[in-house]
């Protein structure tokens, strides 16, 4: 008699378990659900946001790389390599050319937090320190010639610290997204304080993943694979009512909470990374324009003569300049695919950028950017051009 009872307890111990899993289940549809109903709202939000922030990766990865390929010197005849400018310089400038991109695609605060690691700052260091000595150790291809050797090196050391600042970057991307789920989950602080169902948004980064021990006997293996014979819960289950109203409380104020969170965190107007030329006095009794249009033909990223002459004048303008730096644009307008546009953009922008950096201006003074037709705005072909836009240093 005591064994059939004891099996009964486990029988109905572990259906209380399958219960408690089938609640969990729910939760998580319920979730998966409400991420489903954000992102289908207007032009599909979330997932714009994160195609934004991807774009956003690689523009400051490409605007760093064409710093950093030009801000190396070496010296062949010592067998020396160095920046062109202090270790820390450097490192200032980088951070910066992230804040820019930042605050051209309009990015919430995680991506402009922190800095960069030890980790970058040492491989600044190691290629400031590479010398002759680093060469002869390094088995190049044969019949390489002296300079080619030393590109080979600096490249590697360059690439190595280019992998560095891509990672770290790409945290700051999770960092975002994580901002951006936990912002839109947390209701009122009053109302949600000591709640257990937030409890796993307090992530501790560092701390090791907990261990799971998962023991079935014999017994209770074969009292799961019966028929389950479990009732659905009702409305009064106090779990399950929490987690309903909550869902309808996030569906009906999503809108409110997307405009709050995008005045809460995108980076402020008052204080802009990048400085208009109107804040320059000598610049301003200039009366220049604040940007310059460059137009392009349909599906096409070639420059026109008069886009080449309009040029001209920008190029001697930097020249004249030298607190000018400009940002080169891309986009694009709607006859295309989402995908090609957007590679387009890109291509116009990089055209207009290579063609002003053949004067022998340093690269560091044309950023890099493009929307490809996000932000088009009319049906005309005055969204194919790419927008030069002013600043000072």
């Amino acid at each position: 008699m005591k064994e059939v009872w004891s099996s009964s307890l486990l029988i109905a111990s572990c259906r209380r378990g399958a219960m408690r899993l089938l609640l969990s289940c729910i939760t998580l549809v319920a979730f998966f659900h409400v991420a489903i109903e954000f992102r289908s709202q207007g032009t599909d939000l979330k997932h714009a946001q994160s195609k934004v922030w991807q774009r956003s990766h690689a523009l400051m990865i490409e605007n760093i790389g064409f710093y950093l390929d030009g801000a190396v010197a070496v010296d062949m005849e010592l067998g020396q390599v160095g920046w062109k400018s202090s270790e820390a310089a450097v490192l200032r400038r980088i951070e910066r050319i992230v804040q820019e991109v930042a605050s051209l695609q309009s990015l919430p605060s995680p991506w402009i937090k922190g800095g960069f690691s030890s980790e970058v700052k040492s491989l600044i260091e190691r290629v400031s320190s590479l010398d002759y000595h680093d060469l002869r150790r390094w088995r190049m291809a044969e019949n390489l010639s002296d300079e080619e050797q030393w590109y080979v090196l600096v490249q590697s050391g360059l690439d190595e610290l280019k992998m560095q600042l891509a990672m770290e970057l790409n945290y700051r991307v999770n960092a975002a997204l994580f901002a951006s789920l936990k912002d839109a989950l947390v209701v009122d602080e009053a109302q949600d304080e000591g709640s257990p169902y937030l409890d796993w948004l307090d992530v501790d980064v560092n701390a090791p993943l907990p261990a799971l021990e998962l023991e079935l006997s014999a017994i209770t293996s074969g009292a799961l694979s019966e028929e389950d014979r479990s009732i659905w819960p009702s409305t009064e289950t106090p779990e399950l009512a929490y987690w309903m109203e909550r869902i309808v409380f996030l569906l009906e104020n999503q809108e409110t909470r997307i405009m709050d969170l995008e005045s809460s965190t995108v980076l402020s107007r008052s204080q802009p990374v990048l400085m208009p030329i109107s804040s320059d006095a000598s610049l301003r009794q200039l009366s220049l324009p604040q940007s310059v249009d460059i137009s392009f033909s349909t599906g096409s990223s070639a420059m026109s003569l008069n886009a080449q002459l309009q040029l001209n004048e920008v190029m001697e303008l930097l020249c004249r300049h030298p607190q000018i730096r400009v940002v080169c644009t891309g986009h694009a307008d709607l006859s295309g695919g989402r995908s090609h546009n957007h590679s387009l953009s890109k291509s116009r922008a990089k055209t207009v950028r290579n063609y002003i950096l053949q004067s022998g201006l340093d690269g560091q003074r044309v950023l890099l950017n493009y929307f490809g037709e996000e932000r088009s705005r009319s049906m005309t072909g005055s969204d194919r051009r790419v927008e030069i836009r002013f600043y000072v240093e």
